[in-house]
């Protein structure tokens, strides 16, 4: 999955600031490749569905501040470093505001240049796969702003859906889930005793480079622990743009739907 054309449209993203295109659409915007300008680095994250004043969603909290300390714009929802999971469509909205730096309305070549990343946790890892769709979707976006720079799942899931699907407008995903509940987890208590496990993600396109984790195979792990414990190698995916050193021997490709 690793393809010669997507690590180099990484590089050349990395080293020009560009957006990231749908590999399936051709670019309105051929003049923001290779102008060399310094690129914005938007993040958005998504929380589970749980009240903020728990501690489920704390380590997402972190690991998302911990990203705008190392220099991501992150959007913030009012005081909270990330949206909570009923509220996919005011996240979008917030991504898109961000995106259109000089507000008429449209994301073009006309505003700031932006890399958009993207981390959510439990049902907030279903939400921005969504958001990614949408941008992916949105008649207000011209081709080259429709791209997802980086994607982070963290035990995506929701109830009434199998799997996260990752959109081919995205270029770099990681997911990591676990597949065995762990005793007293707290996500025992909100789901009749089964527990939530995240399932195997689906790639849309075999041109993003998706690396998947089950982190069973490194300790057992609750679902409501991920984001404390995923949390140094999902800071790494965003700031490095690639797989934590140390895991990067048991991260398999993401699945082709």
């Amino acid at each position: 999955m690793q393809s010669r054309w997507a690590l180099s449209f990484a590089a050349t993203c990395l080293l020009l600031g560009c957006a990231p295109v749908d590999p399936s659409t051709p670019s309105e915007d051929a003049e923001d490749e290779g102008q060399g300008v310094s690129a914005r680095r938007v993040l958005l994250c998504e929380q589970g569905l749980s009240d903020r004043t728990m501690e489920w969603d704390k380590g997402l909290f972190d690991l998302c501040e911990a990203a705008e300390d190392e220099g991501f714009e992150l959007i913030r929802d009012g005081d909270y470093p990330a949206f909570g999971a009923l509220d996919e469509g005011g996240a979008y909205e917030a991504l898109f505001a961000a995106l259109d730096t000089n507000h008429n309305g449209i994301v073009s070549s006309k505003d700031q240049p932006a890399l958009v990343y993207l981390v959510g946790f439990s049902w907030g890892g279903i939400n921005v796969t969504d958001i990614a769709e949408r941008l992916r979707k949105d008649d207000r976006v011209t081709n080259s702003r429709r791209g997802v720079a980086g994607l982070v799942l963290l035990d995506a899931f929701q109830p009434q859906i199998s799997r996260a699907r990752i959109p081919s407008n995205v270029l770099r995903a990681w997911v990591y889930r676990q597949t065995d509940t762990t005793e007293g987890d707290c996500s025992t208590y909100a789901s009749l005793g089964f527990g939530f496990n995240g399932h195997r993600a689906l790639a849309k396109s075999e041109m993003t480079i998706c690396s998947e984790y089950d982190v069973d195979e490194l300790a057992a792990v609750g679902h409501c622990d991920m984001p404390v414990f995923a949390r140094e190698a999902a800071l790494a995916n965003l700031t490095e743009g690639r797989d934590y050193a140390p895991w990067a021997d048991l991260a398999k490709d993401c699945a082709l739907n």
